[in-house]
């Protein structure tokens, strides 16, 4: 028995948590907040993510890689429609009613996923 957590960061780690069915649908809850509660601007929608994932304010080099990272998942999603469905139907949480189209809501999803998989987000020091 431990009183606290052992500090860990493992390849492993990383897998369960891109990969299992809690964790991403919690990245799907978690881009249907950012789009809920932020301003309809990406590079807001970013900052407040990323504020709420890791408790602090991203770095510009970080906000392009992120903004990055969401238009070439954009992309994709737009031309595989069926992709992005199958995103919206992981987990039993509802759906939560939104202007956003599928696309971007997956889109956001990997953001999100991306996000939740920092080890910021996860790795107290």
């Amino acid at each position: 028995c431990t009183i606290k957590r052992e500090k860990t960061s493992s390849p492993l780690q990383s897998l369960i948590l891109l990969n299992d069915t809690q964790f991403f649908e919690a990245s799907r809850v978690f881009a249907q907040r950012i789009f809920s509660e932020s301003k309809n601007d990406l590079d807001q929608q970013i900052k407040y993510g990323f504020r709420l994932a890791t408790s602090r304010f991203p770095k510009k080099s970080e906000i392009f890689l992120i903004k990055e990272l969401y238009q070439n998942q954009l992309d994709y999603y737009r031309k595989n429609k069926s992709e992005a469905h199958k995103i919206l139907n992981i987990g039993n949480s509802k759906k939560t009613k939104t202007r956003k189209s599928v696309d971007e809501i997956a889109a956001m999803t990997m953001v999100a996923n991306t996000l939740l998989n920092l080890n910021e987000s996860y790795y107290k020091y």
